[in-house]
């Protein structure tokens, strides 16, 4: 479990910014926005853990009921280790008492960060996002892949404006600017526009079009003889620069650049240059004023002819070619990789700059153009941002993967502080502010959410959880545990209060893709598929018994492993059972169409398989007949991930969880609902231990439910 705010003491006496005490009856009852100021205020051990476990989970609490609120809340507060503060927040009354006898038990907290302030939920995958300050208004902005445009108070989390770019498709690419006092968010689309939003009215100041089959999939500003401009870089090889308080006549200054993969903008020594990102890692300067190529070669000396020139006519090649003998910054790696991220801090005059290809991160220092140090491996980056943290240059990094964004310092390329911690998927942009004295750090990605952090608060944790993979439940020596793949290792850890039980098991390559647990032979096992292979564990012994890569373990069309009768069997996605023992089908297939199978049981003498029926819907079915058992059970609003099927008080039960972020459990016998449980990510694995308690699996993390 997180131990980032773990407190072993608590002060109550401390209060909010009104002099409110931080209760857990305020805490689920108080209306979201208020609350969410209030703890900006909070201090002690108490307060400050109060508002981390509020702040974990503020996307949800902003539209959900109390009972949500409560759930999520008690739910977060086990993830910060508190459990005292989670058992305060579950006796809240909130009216609900069908739901009143589920209790979370404990969680991990490797997806938690206390430097987290809010996490702003879009619609759609984030592409792109930018932050602005306008004397008392900072804004966060985010483009989203469904072509939509959204803007939230960057201090409050307040939701300003919402709006349909009009864009083909996703929003390319997005930067802000400040423009006679106001806000403004530039962004462009596949389809050739370039369009410039008013964030104060909410509303399409004006928009500039590329003619041709061309289009800008590149975005910068910056401010060039008092005004600012945005700079574009083009599909068909052009960078153009345009007012964005004029829309008409064309750009003010094209430049033939060749193709760019990144662009940036920088003022090193008052001089406005773009940054241009290239193949073979080369990375080009030009002069915003001129439209040359800062430190040139002479035209003999090109190779190749995507050469940079002024154009005095959006792009007929008859400008001037000389260099001017000034600065020069151009870069070839023995990899020839392509510059697809540049990142640089124009608001501040910095003359650092980041620059990114597939394999390595390198950074630039603009006023001699010179590379500062080595190469940093880095792979696949997908955003960065510069600012200056404690007086030093440093740089955001995002990642593809669920790689957590790290925060460089650009002088000795080592972590000012730990990578930020929330996002389950790719971080697509990055951006930073200065709000109220307080860096700010603004990130989004394919997860839906917009993050905004606080990189002047935490603490760095006494120990943290790491990301769990697989998981399922077992009894060993009479002990109910539940084992967990967590990277290349597996983890027991007690069910009672998640404690870990002796050293990991090692041995896995690459991490692990399938796990279960079962009694064979009369003995705990554990079977997991690797890339590699399949291993077979004693968990009593805690040795490998063995391992297979047979074709018939390692085939992509399993779903998952059983255990039915003392044999592990797999399961194909339709239902269908193969018993790894005797190398033959078993059973009969649901007769269904459409569905996925998600767990098999062997419950009150059936063997039953649980399958998601279409998107939403959960069926039980009969192994032996391949009939229904009973009807099906529905309440679910988005896709259902994960399921799992126990023994209640003689009562088959069943529980499944998805998209929507909630468990839900049903009497298999009667369709039912008999309980749910809301979440703050979407739920990917469910597992019923014999006595009826839930592992729930979200997120990077797990609970474990407890009923009655």
């Amino acid at each position: 479990m997180s131990d980032d705010l773990r407190s072993d003491g608590r002060v109550r006496e401390t209060s909010a910014a009104d002099g409110r005490p931080v209760d857990p009856g305020w805490l689920v009852h108080g209306d979201p926005v208020r609350v969410l100021a209030a703890l900006d205020a909070a201090a002690g051990r108490w307060a400050e853990s109060a508002a981390a476990v509020y702040r974990a989970s503020g996307h949800v609490h902003r539209d959900a009921a109390a009972g949500v609120r409560r759930q999520v809340l008690a739910l977060d507060a086990a993830r910060y280790g508190d459990r005292e503060l989670a058992r305060d927040i579950a006796e809240v009354p909130t009216g609900q008492g069908a739901d009143e006898a589920w209790a979370v038990r404990w969680a991990t907290g490797s997806g938690l960060d206390s430097r987290l302030r809010y996490a702003l939920p879009a619609p759609a995958e984030v592409g792109a996002v930018g932050a602005v300050v306008v004397r008392d208004l900072a804004v966060v902005v985010a483009g989203c892949k469904d072509g939509t445009l959204h803007w939230w108070d960057l201090a409050t989390g307040r939701g300003l404006g919402t709006a349909e770019t009009g864009h083909t498709g996703e929003v390319r690419a997005l930067v802000t600017a400040v423009l006679d006092g106001r806000p403004v968010a530039v962004t462009s689309g596949s389809e050739g526009t370039v369009r410039v939003w008013d964030l104060a009215r909410g509303e399409l100041a004006g928009s500039f079009r590329v003619g041709g089959d061309a289009w800008v999939h590149r975005l910068a500003v910056q401010r060039v003889q008092g005004r600012p401009l945005v700079v574009g870089g083009g599909t068909d090889g052009v960078m153009r620069l345009w007012d964005p308080a004029v829309f008409t006549g064309g750009p003010l200054l094209t430049v033939r650049t060749g193709a760019v993969s990144a662009l940036a903008t920088a003022a090193p020594d008052g001089r406005p240059v773009a940054l241009t990102g290239h193949s073979q890692g080369a990375v080009r300067m030009w002069d915003l004023i001129t439209g040359r190529e800062v430190g040139a070669p002479s035209a003999e000396g090109r190779d190749g002819d995507d050469d940079g020139a002024r154009d005095d006519d959006d792009g007929d090649g008859n400008g001037d070619e000389d260099g001017d003998g000034g600065m020069r910054v151009c870069v070839s790696l023995e990899l020839a990789a392509t510059t697809q991220v540049l990142a640089t801090d124009p608001t501040s005059g910095s003359a650092s700059a980041v620059s990114a290809d597939a394999y390595e991160v390198r950074v630039l220092d603009l006023a001699t153009g010179e590379q500062i140090g080595e190469p940093v491996p880095a792979a696949f980056v997908e955003a960065a941002a510069v600012t200056v943290l404690g007086g030093r240059p440093a740089a955001l990094v995002g990642y593809s993967g669920r790689v957590p964004v790290q925060v460089w310092d650009l002088a000795t390329r080592a972590h000012l502080c730990r990578p930020l911690t929330g996002h389950e998927g790719t971080v697509r942009g990055v951006a930073t502010a200065v709000v109220r004295g307080r860096h700010l750090a603004v990130t989004g990605g394919d997860d839906g959410s917009v993050r905004v952090w606080d990189l002047d608060g935490g603490r760095e944790p006494g120990g943290r959880a790491r990301p769990v993979q697989r998981f399922a439940t077992a009894v060993v020596d009479g002990r109910a545990v539940v084992v967990t793949a967590e990277g290349d290792d597996l983890r027991i850890r007690d069910l009672d209060d998640g404690e870990l039980l002796g050293e990991p098991l090692t041995g896995q390559s690459g991490g692990v893709d399938l796990l279960t647990v079962g009694t064979v032979n009369g003995r705990p096992t554990l079977i997991t598929r690797d890339r590699s292979a399949v291993r077979i564990w004693d968990l009593t012994t805690r040795e490998q018994v063995h391992g297979r890569s047979t074709r018939e373990y390692t085939s992509p069309s399993i779903q998952f492993f059983a255990v039915l009768q003392g044999r592990f069997v797999a399961v194909t996605g339709t239902g269908r059972v193969w018993d790894l023992t005797t190398s033959a089908w078993t059973g009969v297939e649901p007769r269904q169409s459409g569905g996925r199978a998600l767990a098999v049981e062997a419950l009150g003498g059936r063997d039953v398989v649980v399958t998601r029926s279409g998107s939403n819907a959960v069926q039980l079915w009969d192994l032996a007949t391949g009939e229904p058992l009973g009807p099906p059970m529905t309440g679910l609003t988005g896709d259902v991930r994960a399921g799992a099927a126990g023994m209640r008080d003689g009562r088959v039960v069943v529980a499944a969880g998805g998209d929507d972020a909630t468990v839900r459990v049903w009497d298999a016998g009667t369709g039912q609902q008999i309980g749910a449980y809301a979440f703050p990510a979407g739920v990917k694995g469910l597992s019923m231990a014999p006595d009826g308690r839930l592992v729930v699996g979200f997120g990077s993390d797990i609970a474990v439910l407890a009923h009655g």
